[in-house]
């Protein structure tokens, strides 16, 4: 063998290993396929082509494997994110269609709402955008009402409520409101979302049965008024005529103590028949049916001074009487009687009464002491108040005076703004 020969020898390829071509070629067509599974095994690492092009193509495979598996990972997170925002919109659609939904900041600037709250309130969403939640404040809460609502939501807590508002065109509604804070990384509120629900017409329902109730009362009240006046006080009266009778057969006699028996008689009944009148005037008085609150005050605050002493002034400016209903007068009525009665007792130096009406219909009630005024609890007039609340209106007690106890009555008038 010459040289030649032997160096044609040395450079040839060694031999292609058949198990390893067809792996290849399995794998190629997989890769054409999409499916990076197929890896090409039993390599020699000998270095030869088919060793190289196998291993490289080992390693795109698992390369694009890889890619694959983020891939259905991402299009599974996107899938459940779909999923997700669906279902916000779906909720989301509820709740607008059911219910009057606001977002504000924290200083109660109105940033969204939904056509709900457009609808009710009747502003548009360019007047209500920006504005502060009291652009619809009926002014029918108290301050210390809404003090409360400011310090739960301040400290990112719920809150929840009936509140009466009132509308651009001065018509006034009520929701059961929810306020939910949306609180930071920091646990602190950045914004309050409030959810309310209408429920005007529950409470108009509520208003009608109570009217229904109160002048019920007042009827029974009005009965037994005149049964005291005129069954009991007459026949008292007619008992004060016979013993003025019998007082003149005796005027002859010696008998001192008889005498001074029937006198004492006489004057026993003409107080029963002024207190029998009084009670009659309290639970029902004639000018109030006929003429409204403020003879009927006048009158009672007269006989309050001249059966029990002191002084009582009655101040009443009240711009237009048919503006107020009959029975909040009613309510106001015995409210204010109720607190002269009492608070006579604690021997007050002066006591006055201020009665206006506008845009409000309010009474205050001033009892002035010479020292140190006395403790009073709302428990005091515990039933003037609830009555007055079920009505709609606002009775407050302060004692937070030196010398005087302060009494506030207040009713919004119908159709009253309230800027």
């Amino acid at each position: 063998m010459n040289k030649n020969n032997k160096v044609n020898e040395d450079n040839e390829s060694p031999p292609l290993n058949r198990e390893i071509l067809d792996q290849l070629v399995a794998q190629i067509t997989s890769v054409a396929a999409l499916d990076f599974s197929k890896k090409t095994t039993n390599l020699k690492g000998d270095g030869s082509a088919l060793d190289t092009i196998a291993l490289g193509l080992n390693m795109l495979c698992e390369e694009l494997e890889d890619s694959v598996v983020s891939r259905d990972k991402l299009e599974e997170k996107n899938t459940e994110l779909e999923r997700v925002i669906s279902r916000m919109n779906q909720f989301q659609y509820a709740l607008n269609s059911s219910s009057i939904v606001v977002t504000t900041d924290l200083k109660g600037n109105i940033t969204y709402l939904n056509d709900k709250f457009c609808e009710i309130s009747k502003y548009s969403r360019d007047e209500l955008i920006g504005q502060t939640y009291n652009v619809v404040d009926s002014g029918h809460h108290s301050i210390a009402f809404w003090k409360e609502m400011w310090q739960t939501i301040g400290q990112g807590k719920v809150w929840s409520n009936e509140i009466k508002e009132r509308a651009k065109d001065g018509s006034f509604y009520w929701v059961n409101m929810t306020i939910v804070p949306f609180l930071g990384l920091d646990e602190k509120p950045y914004q309050y979302m409030v959810v309310s629900r209408d429920i005007t017409a529950i409470k108009e329902l509520d208003q009608r049965i109570l009217n229904s109730i109160i002048l019920a009362q007042e009827k029974d009240r009005e009965l037994f008024a005149e049964d005291l006046h005129e069954g009991v006080a007459q026949s008292l009266a007619a008992l004060m005529l016979q013993i003025g009778i019998i007082e003149l057969k005796i005027k002859e006699l010696s008998d001192v103590d008889l005498k001074k028996s029937v006198a004492s008689i006489k004057s026993y009944i003409q107080e029963s028949i002024e207190n029998t009148r009084s009670m009659a005037t309290e639970l029902m008085p004639r000018t109030m049916m006929k003429y409204g609150i403020e003879p009927s005050l006048k009158l009672f605050v007269t006989r309050l001074q001249q059966h029990l002493g002191g002084d009582v002034e009655f101040v009443c400016s009240i711009n237009n009487p048919k503006q107020i209903e009959k029975d909040v007068e009613i309510t106001v009525y015995r409210a204010v009687v109720a607190v002269l009665n009492t608070m006579y007792k604690t021997e007050p130096s002066k006591m006055s009464i201020d009665m206006k009406s506008g845009r409000k219909f309010t009474t205050n009630l001033e009892i002035g002491y010479e020292k140190k005024s006395k403790a009073v609890s709302l428990l005091n007039f515990e039933e003037q108040i609830k009555r007055i609340q079920l009505q709609g209106g606002f009775m407050s007690v302060s004692n937070n005076y030196l010398n005087k106890v302060m009494v506030k009555i207040e009713f919004n008038t119908p159709g009253s703004f309230n800027f």
